[in-house]
């Protein structure tokens, strides 16, 4: 992955794959947070390190 980012063009976007999630949020808190999967639960704080 390292050499791809190295070689990849500049402002282009990339999405690493996705590894195979096993857990899942019941559907309420997918529903606060925007995803099923605990792992994709990013949220933002407004600056780094929350």
């Amino acid at each position: 992955m390292e050499n791809y980012c190295e070689n990849a063009p500049l402002a282009m976007g990339y999405v690493p794959r996705q590894k195979n999630f096993h857990k899942t949020f019941e559907l309420s808190k997918a529903l606060q947070v925007g995803t099923i999967f605990p792992e994709l639960c990013k949220p933002f704080c407004g600056r780094r390190g929350c």
